[in-house]
């Protein structure tokens, strides 16, 4: 084996305290014989890929942040000192795109979780366990690639099979010395992203418990946190059969509950898993850095508060609905203009939360626009589950009884849009059911965006097509 080295993010989170590093080299690098020696440096990679996910340039901000910025959801609060002016303002470019850190680290990361899948079953100890580990690694490298296609990517309906150009597609880890990547199409790269999951469901066993030390179920991939993310992936290819199956086996599964309406609002303070998230992503007990809820924390009063929510979101919900201005959001007065910022993500350093990836309400939703496109609509199922979330958030919220696709779809759209918010999903929604952006309560000059208009996607990093002539850019840049 070549003797080379990765750099590793072994500040690891609390869930994963007990998997250290050993102490072989005295640096921040280390080779990769002696990482992957044995189970225990494959779990130290394994809880650094976790890790990784909470950097600025993934969950901690941008990804969040950038498809309900440019869909609609998000008005700055400020006017210097922003984070994502760019994309807001509909007016990114290759060379200096916002985006273009979150290309490089989540290509970073790929090659990470690439070592752990290739490594780990070399490694001395449990077979058993690096089974897991294996398992796990390829449901984060799963999550990684469906970021990254939904961002550089169109959708998978626009063309008939998904055979335009995707992003370069990395199940290997990679060398200098290998040859320049260049771009799989949508279809390939979804596949590959199915491959991944299903191969991580069929190794993971029933006891729902991830491989890492501490914790709690949902801080991990497992079978069916791995499951709802297949579900979800499905939706986004039109696979309907598919996505309905596995959302309906999952919800049937009672792994999860529902939190009633009266515990909704506080089920977003503090660390502890609600009892309907699936997959969420662990803060460290000494966590001090800067969070996503540092954005939209209300009382902050340094550089970081910005990102306010529109009047046009808030005017969706009714006046009786738990998620509403005056329950999940805190209204400040700046500057003598109204905010109101999202209670999603309580607060910053110390008081960050965890964020929540795939939580249970998403999958009756999933289930419900699945159920009126699969070979066999059934209205029943959707209805039903409409009027699950809906009235979850508001008991006096009419009951649906749609007997059309159109309706159903529109409905759902909807109560996506008010029951996801701020949970990076509005954009991505939006684009694959081919609808069109228009954003009020905004103050960019381009406010509205047809959905086939070449800023909804972002560039791919200049320095990247540059360097690389296998790469081709995005339409527009």
């Amino acid at each position: 084996m070549k003797k080379y080295y990765i750099l590793l993010f072994v500040a690891l989170v609390a869930l994963s305290s007990c998997e250290k590093l050993l102490d072989k080299e005295p640096t921040d690098k280390l080779s990769i014989e002696d990482l992957f020696l044995d189970v225990q440096g494959a779990k130290s990679a394994l809880a650094g890929s976790y890790k990784a996910l909470l950097d600025e340039e993934h969950y901690n901000k941008n990804t969040m942040v950038y498809p309900e910025i440019l869909a609609g959801n998000i008005k700055f609060s400020k006017n210097t000192n922003i984070r994502l002016e760019d994309v807001y303002e509909a007016t990114v470019d290759a060379q200096e795109s916002s985006l273009n850190a979150t290309y490089s680290a989540l290509y970073s990361e790929l090659n990470n979780v690439n070592n752990v899948i290739k490594y780990t079953p070399s490694a001395a100890g449990s077979a058993t366990e690096k089974i897991k580990i294996v398992a796990e690694a390829k449901a984060i490298r799963a999550l990684i690639h469906f970021d990254l296609v939904r961002i550089f990517a169109r959708p998978f309906n626009f063309t008939a099979n998904g055979s335009h150009l995707g992003i370069p597609l990395i199940l290997n880890p990679q060398l200098y010395s290998d040859p320049a990547p260049s771009r799989a199409t949508v279809a390939q790269t979804y596949n590959a992203i199915v491959t991944d999951l299903t191969e991580a469901i069929a190794a993971f066993d029933d006891t729902n418990v991830g491989v890492l030390n501490g914790g709690t179920k949902q801080n991990y991939f497992t079978k069916a946190s791995a499951t709802a993310l297949l579900a979800k992936v499905y939706l986004y290819q039109n696979n309907w059969d598919k996505a309905f199956e596995l959302a309906d086996e999952l919800i049937k599964s009672k792994q999860y509950t529902l939190l009633t309406n009266a515990n909704y609002v506080t089920s977003w303070t503090g660390r502890v898993p609600s009892s309907e998230s699936i997959f969420e992503l662990a803060i460290e007990t000494v966590f001090s850095g800067t969070s996503l809820g540092a954005y939209y924390e209300s009382t902050n009063l340094s550089s970081y508060r910005m990102y306010a929510a529109t009047l046009d979101l808030t005017g969706l919900y009714s006046e009786t609905d738990v998620r509403n201005i005056s329950t999940m959001f805190n209204r400040v007065d700046i500057s003598g203009v109204n905010y109101a910022f999202t209670k999603k993500y309580q607060g910053g350093g110390t008081l960050a939360t965890p964020i929540k990836i795939l939580r249970l309400s998403e999958l009756h939703l999933i289930r419900a626009e699945a159920a009126v496109e699969k070979t066999s609509p059934d209205f029943t199922v959707a209805n039903a589950d409409l009027n699950l979330i809906r009235k979850r958030a508001d008991a006096s919220a009419a009951t649906l009884n749609l007997t059309t696709k159109d309706a159903v779809i529109d409905a759902v759209l909807l109560e996506r849009r008010k029951e996801l918010a701020f949970e990076g999903n509005l954009l991505f929604d939006l684009m694959r059911r081919k609808k069109d952006i228009n954003r009020a309560d905004v103050t960019p000059v381009v406010k509205n965006l047809l959905t086939n208009d070449d800023r909804l996607i972002m560039p791919f990093p200049a320095n990247t097509i540059n360097a690389n002539r296998n790469m081709k850019q995005n339409p527009g840049y």
